[in-house]
């Protein structure tokens, strides 16, 4: 099988999300690879992911990706959406016109049927939630509806793979009733070069994520801060909304793999557990990476990494 890869050289600018802080524009060189079968990306070693489908408990998890939508007639993504709200045009079916959020849910729940990739999670169920428009562009009213319609679907998880620079105190009220319902926020940090961490990453008890490269390295142009844990974030081969797949570099893809693995913590629990049960469970499936100074400004507890 011949899967073509659309090498982005120009992910992490800021200026084509408005409002959101992390926009990108793709400025493709394509390369082809030929491959036979399915691609094991090494994001998924990184973090410890080393089984399949069959092993994973059959708990069901149900993961919103509050994104741009998601193409789910791609070969990975099929059978995977069980529901979708379409914040942006309440009412119209949800199409992924930027192609963003595709790449997101390929991230944490590519099919493992020996062809493309396979997601950190094969076996959860994706709420697809369109925030953002053809141009990536949203608002904060937006996403306040998106979070309202988590709460009434009773997700488990919440991957928001953007952020912006100035609080909300509307978006915030709405993330903490997320909270108290028991959902779980996942977040980037941002990719800021350094500079503080972007909402909704910043508020307590929302989990911020960071990008490592493959040497374990914090990628240059994440935020520091308020981070909590870490993930690969470049160099990372996902679905795009084309059908094919492309490499992405940068916070909100670390962030996709921060919200499998949460995904694949929960399946392994029948009870009800907090979210302080969940961090604790989480900062004992870490790597440390910031010399014993955890939690440290640059990498939180360390890279997310199943302890087994």
């Amino acid at each position: 099988m011949k899967i073509i890869i659309s090498v982005l050289l120009s992910l992490l600018f800021i200026g084509l999300i408005s409002w959101f802080y992390n926009g990108y524009e793709e400025t493709p060189a394509i390369s082809n690879i030929e491959t036979d079968g399915q691609i094991y990306p090494w994001g998924l070693k990184a973090i410890g992911v080393n089984d399949s489908i069959n092993s994973l408990p059959k708990k069901t998890i149900k993961v919103a990706v509050l994104d741009s939508g998601i193409y789910r007639e791609h070969e990975d993504l099929t059978g995977k959406v069980v529901a979708e709200f379409n914040a942006i045009n309440p009412g119209e079916p949800v199409v992924d016109d930027f192609g963003h959020g595709t790449a997101i849910a390929g991230i944490i729940a590519a099919n493992d049927n020996n062809i493309g990739i396979v997601g950190v999670t094969p076996n959860v169920e994706l709420y697809d939630v369109k925030v953002l428009d053809e141009t990536g562009r949203g608002d904060a009213e937006n996403l306040v509806s998106a979070i309202e319609w988590c709460i009434s679907q009773e997700v488990d998880v919440i991957n928001v793979s953007f952020g912006y620079q100035s609080e909300s105190l509307v978006l915030k009220r709405a993330i903490n009733n997320a909270l108290g319902s028991g959902i779980i926020i996942v977040a980037a940090s941002g990719n800021t070069y350094g500079m503080g961490v972007d909402f909704p990453a910043k508020y307590e008890d929302v989990f911020s994520i960071t990008a490592v490269d493959q040497n374990l390295v914090r990628v240059n142009s994440s935020a520091k801060g308020k981070i909590d844990f870490a993930a690969p974030g470049i160099d990372i081969l996902s679905t795009d909304r084309e059908g094919g797949y492309s490499q992405f570099e940068g916070t909100s893809f670390a962030t996709a793999y921060a919200s499998g693995f949460i995904a694949r913590i929960l399946q392994h629990y029948s009870k009800e557990l907090s979210h302080e049960e969940i961090k604790d469970l989480l900062i004992e499936n870490t790597v440390e990476l910031d010399g014993g100074n955890a939690p440290s400004i640059e990498y939180g507890y360390g890279l997310l990494k199943l302890n087994n």
